[in-house]
């Protein structure tokens, strides 16, 4: 009879192991005080930035996606989005009612996609088709860039939702300079009414400037990537901490016009700050441009890739690009109770990761009715790559040696936040209701208290511009981004159907051309980079025609900046 007790019950007795700690704590006794201490396991990096990453200026544009041929209605312009009327909303105090109408088939930017519209163009054989937009053709709220529940006026300058927070971001975004836009509210905190425990009978709302890592189904300013101010009380929200800033008992009431002015400064210095060569002594906070333009020579030009994929969408032609998500450093930051977060003060010299750096000399300042009220936000956080990458929703790995290309649209956004009723009409460009500072002196005066009077009138002062000015920027960017790409596809034998289009020298001297054209665009302003390109010449012979004033219906030609039509020999 077996009397091990080892093995009583038909099994072994199961030798209990000492943890990992105990063992080591064991190691060092028997080593003795001076031994050698034992070798702790390597932890993993908490930085999410890709090594194999490649910057953005060093990068080439994708292999065009092979495409059959092109529909008959391809060369058409999107069509107007079908609107459907939900309801409408009267101002007793300003004496006026809107319309608001829900997007039908509405395509959202989500689900770690962002998209945009194209039309085929025939001057373009290489890649084809060209980027476009919807109408109406001018700065506006973004039907994509926004939740299902948010409802529109006809003309996109008006946004509402019955349903708890959601935010709308506009159709263009502030890079660098100075830029303005209002907002009124048109339904919102009555003055004098009586508050419920809820919130306003006629709804609440928010304004304010985010990226577009931003989510749009709760309100600006619940994380470190939108800058807001709420009407109860005119606190200014950020990182989900509400601060004092309108006097006492002062709110955002309806029919109140607020004004909103961003400042960043010059991508140039923005670039060193991401990259880290940025040096506080010498480079400054970029507000004195006026003798460093005349000894310095032009900046790199900025080399836009946009990694996208065609695709069709009933009559539609989209494209299909990867969005922009929020980096765990800035989350973990938005969600520590402490003002210092673990990787170090938010600095433009951090040195933890690019996401945590800030931009010197970046500012907001908030006007309401005519009046400065202060400058509650400075040091705004930096968003070139690899501040902001392509990353992936469920685990923000980096999509790889990718993740760091700027297509031009990342930055700081106009956003509106609604809830319960609550609705904001916006102009991005004159006529204002009240209009941008007569000069630049309100956003560099060291006293940010209130009463200083905004200058009235519909002007605006030097070096402050409208969002709907940098809307014609953008254009010409897309119009010159398009044009680099179907230089750069036809020199790498990238053709529609397979074969290629020109000699490598021949390419290359057009490509040089372009790049030059770029250059003067970054140094001499974009319009004057739309008049650099329309010298570049390729030796097929085709004429690319970029009409400048509204799209007409139909038109092969391409997008409008200023009231006259650029010829392009191509």
């Amino acid at each position: 009879m077996n009397n091990d007790p080892s093995t009583q019950n038909g099994r072994a007795k199961r030798n209990k192991r000492d943890s990992r700690k105990k063992r080591e704590a064991k190691g060092n006794l028997e080593a003795g005080v001076d031994g050698p201490a034992p070798v702790a396991r390597e932890k993993k990096s908490t930085t999410s930035s890709s090594s194999s990453a490649i910057p953005s200026a060093e990068l080439t544009m994708l292999v065009p996606v092979q495409l059959a041929d092109p529909r008959p209605t391809d060369v058409l312009p999107p069509r107007p989005r079908q609107m459907n009327f939900t309801c409408e909303k009267h101002s007793e105090v300003l004496g006026q009612s809107w319309k608001f109408y829900e997007i039908a088939d509405k395509l959202s930017n989500r689900n770690g996609f962002r998209y945009t519209y194209a039309a085929m163009d025939p001057s373009f054989p290489h890649i084809k088709y060209r980027q476009t937009d919807v109408p109406p053709y001018y700065s506006r709220f973004s039907y994509e860039d926004s939740p299902a529940a948010i409802c529109f006026t006809e003309d996109g300058l008006a946004v509402t939702t019955n349903e708890p927070w959601h935010s709308a971001r506009a159709n263009v975004c502030a890079r660098e300079g100075s830029y303005y836009y209002e907002a009124r509210v048109i339904s919102g905190i009555v003055k004098g009414s009586q508050q419920t425990p809820s919130g306003s009978p006629r709804g609440n709302i928010r304004l304010g400037f985010a990226r577009r890592e931003a989510d749009l189904d709760v309100n600006v300013g619940v994380d470190c990537y939108g800058y807001g101010i709420r009407d109860v009380n005119g606190e200014v929200v950020n990182r989900m901490r509400c601060e004092y800033f309108f006097p006492k008992d002062e709110s955002i009431n309806e029919g109140d016009v607020i004004g909103m002015l961003i400042t960043l400064p010059p991508l140039s210095l923005h670039r060193k700050v991401v990259e880290g060569t940025y040096d506080p002594s010498v480079d400054g906070d970029g507000s004195n441009t006026t003798t460093t333009t005349t000894t310095n020579p032009l900046p790199p030009a900025s080399n836009l890739i946009r990694d996208r994929i065609p695709f069709h969408l009933k009559t539609d032609f989209l494209y299909q690009q990867s969005h922009i998500f929020p980096s765990k450093h800035l989350r973990d930051y938005a969600f520590n109770l402490k003002d210092t977060p673990t990787y170090g003060v938010p600095s433009p010299t951090n040195t933890e990761d690019p996401s945590l750096r800030t931009l010197p000399g970046s500012s907001i300042t908030i006007f309401k009715n005519g009046v400065k009220m202060g400058t509650p936000f400075r040091d705004l956080f930096a968003f070139l790559p690899p501040a902001s990458r392509a990353t992936q929703a469920s685990n923000n790995l980096g999509v790889g040696k990718r993740e760091n290309a700027d297509d031009g649209m990342i930055g700081y956004f106009p956003i509106v936040s609604c809830h319960g009723g609550g609705a904001v009409e916006a102009r991005f460009e004159g006529p204002w209701w009240v209009g941008p500072p007569s000069s630049t002196e309100t956003e560099t005066d060291g006293n940010d208290g209130n009463g200083t009077a905004q200058g009235q009138g519909q002007g605006q002062g030097p070096g402050i511009k409208s969002f709907g000015e940098r809307y014609d920027e953008q254009i010409v960017e897309d119009v010159l981004a398009d044009i680099v790409d179907e230089i750069e596809a036809s020199f790498m034998g990238w053709g529609g159907d397979g074969t290629t289009a020109m000699v490598p020298t021949e390419a290359t001297a057009a490509a040089t051309a372009v790049d030059m054209a770029v250059n003067s665009a970054d140094g001499a302003g974009v319009a004057g980079g739309a008049a650099a390109a329309a010298g570049v010449l390729i030796d097929d012979g085709t004429s690319v025609s970029l009409s400048v004033g509204t799209p007409q219906y139909g038109s092969v030609a391409g997008e409008t900046v200023v009231s006259e039509d650029v010829e392009m020999a191509m």
